[in-house]
């Protein structure tokens, strides 16, 4: 006997990518889905090494642009901009 189908999920692929750029006074950690709008967070007083930790953290833990902000200052505190 094959039992009834209550639900069915489906995850769309994507690609989402992680950048940390350095500007004249703070890295900038940028977010973006799929050529999506990206959400970028600056992050001032802080060192290149942590700077690219963080960004590596977003990726292994796939975090979302919308949640990014939230994330680090969850993380950085203050040092979020």
């Amino acid at each position: 006997m094959q039992g009834k189908l209550i639900a069915s999920y489906l995850q769309c692929a994507g690609t989402v990518t992680y950048t940390l750029t350095q500007e004249a006074d703070a890295f900038v950690i940028t977010v973006q889905r799929d050529g999506a709008r990206a959400a970028a967070c600056m992050l001032c007083e802080i060192e290149e090494e942590r700077a690219g930790m963080l960004t590596r953290f977003l990726y292994e833990n796939a975090v979302e642009p919308a949640h990014t902000s939230a994330v680090l200052h969850d993380l950085c505190g203050s040092k979020v901009g």
